[in-house]
């Protein structure tokens, strides 16, 4: 893991993130890395404690794990969906196969599954390709001045 400094450019492409992960190390080593590219990062270990942060501000990208001890995304992210709660979605974790990758997939707003272990530039480049998509989609959604 290289020590870059986050840029001028970087800033200007940051993002929002929220990390749902109950591994304190993974979330330390997410949010380490994370900041150092100019990302604001906010993290909880549960999806009770997920559902107020959102509450308090719908974050660009919420980066989840499956198990969370007493809670699963399985059952947690279907339900956050049905409520229209959940932001777009990265699960990442390392139980993760072709058959509960496509069941992830299929709840709304999950836009990706991540498995670990991962190269965090790999992780860079999939969170910048999916912020690029909502600005564009927020900016053709945007009304036009005369």
């Amino acid at each position: 893991m290289s020590e870059k400094p986050a840029s001028r450019d970087s800033f200007r492409r940051s993002g929002d993130l929220l990390i749902v992960e109950n591994d304190e190390r993974i979330v330390e080593l997410l949010r380490w890395f994370l900041e150092r590219r100019g990302h604001r990062v906010r993290a909880t270990g549960s999806f009770a404690a997920a559902r107020e942060l959102i509450a308090e501000r719908a974050p660009d990208l919420l980066l989840s794990d499956i198990e969370l001890g007493s809670e699963n995304a399985r059952e947690c992210l279907p339900r956050l969906a049905r409520e229209g709660v959940l932001p777009p979605t990265l699960v990442v974790s390392g139980y993760v196969d072709r058959d509960v990758a496509d069941e992830l997939l299929a709840i709304p707003n999950v836009v990706g599954v991540l498995p670990k272990p991962f190269e965090f530039e790999r992780l860079e480049r999939w969170i910048e390709e999916h912020l690029q998509r909502v600005r564009a989609a927020v900016a053709v959604s945007a009304p036009t001045e005369l």
